[in-house]
């Protein structure tokens, strides 16, 4: 058995890590029996697809921490944030019940931030234990790197710079001494691959990227929502801080220049939990705050050009794979399409700082070129970066490493 540590069950999945991880877990029951143990903030019925993949699932209660908790902590462990976000004492206890009562040959973490429930196992041999396997779903001690070099600039951040400062720097040696310890880790890019081989893992992570439901993502899968011409799609999670330092940018500083150019333009950000910045930026005239949706196809049917104007983040983002397999035109900047394959014009429209409204004016009133990069898009989204495709890498470490005589099922 293989035991999958998550840190929610969402149903449908329908944001990043939950994608991934939905994934994941599917490709996992080919080999063998997987058992989920989870965190809910509502202790339901595990939902009926996390059922019909997995032999077991487990659901522990969690409640966010108070902000009083997240003080403390901050003030007097040396510990990152992320190490005491999901911690539940019952998923311990389950887990070491487990270990006792069945054969587990691996246990797969999917996030740094559920590394916590295995601390006990991190300094036994592997032969004393079950193999230890992290996904990794960001080189989390860059992605805080890059969110303090992004904010130190702007005075009304120096905050969240100064929390992020200090996150680097205590995610360097907790990632560090997680990494060491696991037997393997999977990288969603080369980039993270490299950063993470940086903290001294034993072994060089494996390669395993993000990917697409190019079936479900097609261009003619829904009907688009009528949205105005011309219009700009972000979508993301909207209470994680890259994405609200992504799209306050977006409005405040990239869109004034677009509205200006394009009297008609309206901006659609789209995703779950907007925060109170991103509440307030529905006050700019043309942007829509739409908060959670239960599918984004729509959306992005509906949308004239896709946007992802990240400035700060890691790993490969579900995001902008969705929107090329969508067959949209896209402009992002660099940081947004690290770690993917694409060309800048063939593509995506690459462009950083005054270009990306420019870029955004071009498209808007370049049909033809829209539909080129669409296309092209679309092409590669379904070459390379389709699940089937993109987790075969870790399908073959399980298979080589911990499965060695299971057979692929035929068809």
């Amino acid at each position: 058995m293989i035991l999958f540590l998550a840190p929610e069950l969402p149903d449908p999945p329908n944001k990043g890590g939950s994608i991934r991880a939905f994934h994941v877990l599917r490709r996992l029951a080919r080999l063998a029996p997987v058992g989920v143990l989870a965190l809910a903030e509502r202790a339901d019925e595990p939902p009926a697809v996390w059922r019909s993949l997995a032999h077991e699932v487990c659901l522990f209660p969690w409640r966010p921490r108070s902000l009083q908790a997240r003080l403390q902590q901050f003030l007097f462990s040396s510990h990152p944030d992320l190490a005491f976000r999901y911690r539940t004492a019952a998923l311990v206890d389950a887990l070491k019940r487990l270990l006792i009562q069945r054969p587990i040959r691996a246990i797969h973490i999917e996030g740094l931030e559920m590394a916590w429930a295995v601390e006990d196992l991190l300094d036994r041999p592997p032969g004393a234990r079950p193999m230890l396997v992290l996904d990794e779903l960001n080189a989390e001690y860059r992605l805080q790197e890059r969110l303090f070099r992004t904010n130190r600039g702007d005075p009304r951040r120096w905050l969240s710079a100064f929390y992020s400062g200090i996150q680097a720097r205590r995610l360097r040696r907790y990632e560090a001494r997680i990494v060491r310890r696991v037997d393997r880790v999977i990288a969603v890019s080369e980039p993270d691959a490299r950063d993470l081989e940086a903290l001294g893992a034993s072994r060089s992570p494996v390669v395993a990227p993000n990917g697409v439901d190019t079936a479900l993502f097609h261009p003619e899968a829904v009907e688009p929502l009528p949205l105005g011409e011309p219009a700009f799609v972000f979508t993301g999670s909207m209470d994680y801080r890259p994405n609200i330092d992504a799209v306050e940018w977006l409005a405040r500083v990239v869109w004034p220049a677009v509205r200006s150019a394009l009297p008609e333009a309206q901006l659609y950000l789209v995703g779950r939990r907007p925060s109170r910045a991103v509440r307030r930026l529905q006050e700019i005239p043309g942007v829509h705050v739409v908060g959670g949706v239960p599918d984004v196809r729509p959306y992005l049917a509906g949308a004239t050009v896709y946007v992802a104007p990240l400035r700060a983040g890691g790993g490969t983002r579900l995001k902008i794979l969705e929107a090329m397999a969508m067959g949209k035109a896209i402009v992002s900047t660099p940081m947004g399409c690290d770690g993917l394959a694409v060309m800048d014009k063939e593509h995506v429209w690459l462009a950083d700082g005054e270009a990306f409204a420019a870029a955004m004016i071009a498209l808007a009133r370049d049909p033809a070129r829209r539909k080129a990069l669409g296309e092209a898009a679309r092409r590669l989204a379904v070459a390379r970066y389709d699940w089937e495709q993109t987790l075969a890498p870790l399908e073959a470490l399980y298979r080589a490493e911990i499965f060695p005589k299971a057979r692929k099922p035929e068809g």
